[in-house]
């Protein structure tokens, strides 16, 4: 195991220069592009009405940088306001490890934001200078698929049965803090 940081790694993507009125105007149930803002703000639009469009077509990990902290991962097309950015690679099963390696140690980038004033945030060079473990591929494909079935099962189990739910999703951390125990994130 090795430690890099993330833009050795990774590819930064821009975003789409659009506001929340915007956002507005252009929602449409049947849209083909995810646009996604801060906090818990996304919606469906069609590309030729999302103005000035960056569209994202490869999985990646977006970061949501102000407000609420926080990364999600996307495999479908989608754009995102131009506050926030995500990161890709050539090789998929290495974004979805960020992915859960970030969300594994979301609260220490959560921390850094809490640190910056009245409103969390966090910039550019916390993510591009973040260093990460990067294992072999072998386990790293492990640790991926494993993650991904906790994480299916508990999405899929959204629905019904709560108690089933909590205990499926302290499976999930105890299995994803174990693999993913490495040294203290960097930031």
């Amino acid at each position: 195991m090795r430690w890099v940081k993330v833009k050795n790694v990774f590819t930064r993507l821009k975003g789409t220069s659009i506001t929340a009125n915007q956002m507005k105007k252009i929602q449409s149930p049947d849209g083909d592009i995810k646009v996604i803002a801060g906090g818990k703000t996304v919606i469906s639009a069609f590309e030729k009405d999302i103005p000035n469009a960056n569209i994202t077509r490869v999985p990646a990990v977006l970061i949501q940088s102000r407000g609420i902290i926080d990364v999600v991962y996307c495999d479908h097309p989608f754009t995102f306001k131009n506050e926030m950015w995500a990161y890709t690679s050539n090789d998929i099963t290495l974004v979805r490890y960020f992915y859960h390696y970030l969300k594994n140690n979301i609260q220490q980038l959560r921390d850094k934001g809490s640190a910056m004033g009245s409103m969390p945030q966090i910039s550019i060079p916390v993510t591009d200078d973040l260093l990460i473990p990067v294992i072999n591929p072998d386990s790293t494909k492990y640790i991926v698929t494993t993650l991904d079935k906790f994480e299916s099962l508990c999405e899929d189990m959204s629905a019904g049965l709560p108690a089933e739910i909590s205990a499926r999703q302290k499976q999930y951390e105890y299995y994803r803090d174990r693999l993913l125990s490495f040294e203290k994130m960097s930031v």
